[in-house]
């Protein structure tokens, strides 16, 4: 699909690019267009594929540090026998398989992934920050989480720039769930503090995973394939 310059929805998306030009230099680049002759020329498909693509390499990144973290930590300290919390986004789920998934619209299920990388955004941010203060922590798990962090950023971005062009430059913010773990990551008992991170990192690479599967849900209803 090529977009011209003087379309309103292009306009709107080369406003977004501007915006986010250091953002979508980096690794997690998900470019919206090419910019030839003074004309803004977008390929949907291509954004999509990009999307896919990142957030498949974000769920690897996010099972690799879950399994740092629990080699490290959560086998000598019983973590994993302690009772899980619920994850702050359980409430944002997929459509079940069959009929329910069948009849979701893309820019549903576009939404969802929108609403899971926006509930992420502060608790990365934080995850990010506090996991140096981790007593004798690798140098693996914080580059792990501070990659996870900014490609997530970048996928959020992406992820809205399709969502305009599927709404005609509607971008109305969607609701999603907050967080309130900090002071579980700032307590002063070590065993609270590494049962919080554990937690987290556990329920982040769950929701790595919702991501990677809507945004390939909407590719193969995009793409009209039977198996959706």
């Amino acid at each position: 699909m090529q977009l011209s310059v003087t379309h309103p929805c292009c306009r709107t998306l080369l406003l977004l690019l501007v915006s986010n030009l250091l953002l979508w230099e980096s690794e997690a680049m998900l470019p919206i267009c090419s910019v030839r002759n003074g004309r803004c020329f977008g390929s949907f498909e291509e954004m999509l594929e990009r999307a896919v693509s990142l957030s498949e390499d974000i769920s690897k990144k996010a099972f690799e540090l879950f399994t740092a973290f629990d080699s490290q930590y959560a086998q000598s300290h019983q973590l994993i026998i302690k009772n899980l919390k619920k994850c702050h986004t359980s409430s944002l789920e997929l459509p079940k398989p069959g009929s329910q998934a069948v009849q979701t619209h893309p820019v549903t299920l576009l939404k969802l992934a929108s609403k899971l990388l926006r509930a992420w955004q502060v608790p990365l941010n934080h995850l990010v920050n506090n996991l140096p203060s981790l007593k004798d922590v690798s140098p693996s798990i914080l580059s792990k989480a501070k990659e996870i962090e900014e490609k997530s950023t970048g996928l959020l971005e992406g992820v809205k720039s399709i969502l305009i062009q599927m709404q005609n430059g509607d971008t109305e913010d969607e609701n999603y769930p907050g967080w309130s773990g900090l002071a579980s990551l700032k307590s002063e008992t070590e065993d609270i503090r590494l049962f919080a991170y554990y937690n987290m990192i556990r329920c982040e690479g769950r929701d790595t995973q919702k991501v990677e599967a809507a945004l390939k849900m909407v590719k193969c209803k995009i793409s009209n394939e039977n198996n959706c």
